[in-house]
This record gives structure tokens, C-alpha cells and sequence, in this order.
């Protein structure tokens, strides 16, 4: 990854960072890199928590078996996309991962799923907040589609999905201000992410 550009590429288990391209594509882990970055908007090597009364957190607790949290449409669990750094500060979802480029996008992994060396799961953006939730860790939207869902699968519940140059994308049922971003390849779709319509962070 380029020192001016953040980008990501999204796999089954996360969005592999790579240099010069983006969308959420899938490359195999070939070529995925990370480079050097200037300071992060929450703080790359610590560890943000959500909730800013000076009180220790409540343990998290997840969600239960049968009623598993979706990807959109306003974010993940707690997360939300939009939230800022003042919002995040004193809770415990995030882990920081990759310190935030000219861009101004940091990379994090959502606690309760990590990903592996090179990928992130989350995107701040320093002007955004909180800009992109990849799904990781076997997330599905509300609509039921998640990495490996079928081409057909995906039609049928974003009819109004459009492929674009980096993927395809599809407006979010219940947030105007949502897309999903998806990368496919062989029928199947290979990366997934709830994005602000306007963010900043990859392609």
C-alpha cells in the first residue's frame, strides 16, 4: 500500500490491503502489502473504546446465536457508520491495525472479528468517521447475502445493484446514505462491504 493511497481488497476472512487498487477486490493475498503511515485518527496501536463516561465498559457481550447481528443497514452491532472518534473513544469494539495515510483513513479490526496480517475489517475516515464495514467472520446483510452468496442470490435481493469499474454496488435498503460494495467472480461474491455512499478510503 502507497504511503498517499489507502485501497482494500476483500476476502472471505477480510479486506487485504494492496497498493493501486481497490473496491474490495480479491487477488488471493498476492501482492498484499502495507507501507509506511502517518498518525491515526483514534490511534492505530491503541485500543479505542465506545463510550466516553470515564467508567470502566460493560463486557461485551455478542450477539445471540439466533440472532446474529446484519451488516447494515446503519452499521454493525454498535458500530455505526458516521461515528467519530469522539463517539468511539472509552468503549472496546475497535482494534487499531493501520495507522491513517494522506487519505486519512485508519485501518481496524472489529474485537470480536479479526482479520489476518494485511487486511482490515474497518475503515475511519478522518473526515467521515467511520467510512466502511467489511464482512468478516461469516456477517450477512440483513437481506441474507454474504461472502460466497450466488450472483443470482444477490439479484434477487438488490435489483438495483449496477457493476461498476472496481466491483459492483447496490443502494442499502433503510439508509440513502449506504451502498454495499461488492467484488465478484465466479458467480459467487468474493467481498462485501457496508460503505458510506460518499467515503473516502478505497476505490
Amino acid at each position: 500500500m502507497r504511503r498517499s493511497v489507502i485501497v482494500a481488497a476483500g476476502t472471505a476472512a477480510g479486506a487485504l490491503l494492496l497498493a493501486g487498487c481497490g473496491g474490495g477486490g480479491d487477488d488471493g493475498g498476492k501482492g498484499a502489502k502495507t507501507g509506511a503511515v502517518s498518525a491515526p485518527a483514534i490511534g492505530a496501536t491503541s485500543t479505542p473504546r465506545f463510550g466516553g463516561n470515564g467508567r470502566q465498559p460493560a463486557p461485551h457481550r455478542p450477539a445471540a446465536p439466533n440472532r446474529p447481528a446484519a451488516l447494515g443497514p446503519l452499521g454493525y452491532g454498535a458500530l455505526r457508520l458516521g461515528m467519530t472518534a469522539r463517539q468511539l473513544r472509552g468503549g472496546d469494539l475497535l482494534v487499531g491495525k493501520v495507522r491513517g495515510g494522506a487519505t486519512g483513513c485508519a485501518g481496524y479490526d472489529l474485537r470480536a472479528h479479526p482479520t489476518p496480517k494485511g487486511s482490515v475489517g474497518v475503515y475511519y475516515s478522518r473526515r467521515l468517521g467511520i467510512a466502511t464495514i467489511f464482512a468478516v467472520g461469516g456477517m450477512r446483510t440483513p437481506q441474507g447475502i454474504g461472502v460466497g452468496s450466488p450472483l443470482a442470490q444477490v439479484k434477487r435481493a438488490y435489483p438495483k445493484m449496477v457493476n461498476g469499474v472496481n466491483g459492483a454496488s447496490a443502494p442499502v435498503p433503510g439508509n440513502p446514505k449506504a451502498v454495499y460494495s461488492l467484488m465478484l467472480a465466479g458467480g459467487r461474491v468474493t467481498s462485501l462491504a457496508l460503505d458510506l455512499a460518499k467515503q473516502d478510503c478505497h476505490n
